[in-house]
């Protein structure tokens, strides 16, 4: 059996930093190798994978928010 309870994380400013820098460049990777993966069916594990990114980065871009009180 697999844990799958939610995993914390503590960054520090600089890693917190580059995580988003990294989240970023992910991103804007993925839409440059398949700029239409909306077109992609619901299931298929390309655009689930990209939904999945998306959303991690959204977290961290609140967080980093958060941080500063913004």
């Amino acid at each position: 059996m697999i844990d799958q309870s939610p995993v914390t994380l503590e960054l520090t400013y600089e890693e917190h930093d580059f995580l988003n820098d990294i989240l970023c460049h992910a991103s804007d990777g993925m839409y440059v190798a398949c700029p239409s993966f909306q077109e992609l069916p619901e299931d298929s594990e390309f655009r689930q994978r990209f939904k999945m990114l998306e959303d991690i980065r959204h977290k961290s871009n609140q967080l980093w928010k958060q941080r500063f009180g913004n």
